[in-house]
């Protein structure tokens, strides 16, 4: 078995994918809603939510989700899977990707001889899928994967890890938890997590996500 097989076998399911993206897009917004790198977007015209995690550093991946079917692509700047290297993407990255599922694979911000692609999987209701990544040059396909590993240790201290990491500040495990479980979103639980937030704007998009929000009453 390769390692992107056995990745692929790590993968939740599109439903338990989709919660987890929903809580770490809220989570998000509690801190950063002027670039966020968690982003939602409920019908981009592709038929898909679109969910997309951008880290400001030129990394990036998108997940499309529909029922029970899913796309997951990802671009490592870095990496020398990067179709930056030998302006193609790498041989057999995309082999088999259902015919439905080709247009996901140009997006807005590609090149125009290339998408932005290091790593591509798809759900097709059953199980993930993949392509088969051939060695090019003596050179073995490397798996770009390490952006997705909050998608993967879903764990209150592996996103309060992930969070304070980044924006330097300590955050509170047992708030980040009730997110997680995906308790209603009101003010004193956005509080507790980033003091200062845009409440408002965050159940707001915690409402497009499909999360659960606090009634008006309770937020007084």
């Amino acid at each position: 078995m390769s390692a992107l097989s056995r990745f692929a076998g790590t993968l939740p399911v599109p439903e338990q994918l989709r919660e987890r993206l929903r809580a770490l897009t809220v989570l998000e917004s509690c801190f950063d809603l002027k670039w966020p790198r968690y982003r939602f977007t409920p019908d981009d015209g592709s038929g898909f939510e679109h969910f997309r995690f951008e880290n400001g550093g030129g990394d990036r991946y998108h997940v499309f989700l529909g029922g029970s079917v899913a796309f997951l692509r990802a671009f490592d700047h870095t990496s020398q899977l990067s179709p930056y290297v030998r302006d193609a993407v790498w041989p057999g990255l995309l082999d088999g990707i259902p015919e439905s599922l080709e247009p996901l694979t140009r997006l807005q911000g590609d090149e125009r001889k290339y998408p932005l692609l290091t790593l591509a999987l798809w759900h097709d209701g059953t199980s993930w899928r993949h392509g088969t990544p051939r060695p090019r040059e003596g050179r073995e396909a490397e798996l770009t994967t390490w952006m997705l590993g909050p998608l993967l240790t879903f764990t209150p201290a592996a996103v309060v890890e992930h969070l304070s990491n980044f924006y330097g500040r300590p955050v509170d495990a047992e708030a980040v938890g009730a997110m997680l479980r995906g308790e209603p979103v009101d003010r004193e639980l956005v509080e507790r997590i980033a003091p200062g937030a845009d409440v408002e704007r965050v159940a707001e998009i915690a409402r497009t996500v499909g999360g659960r929000t606090a009634s008006p009453t309770a937020d007084r």
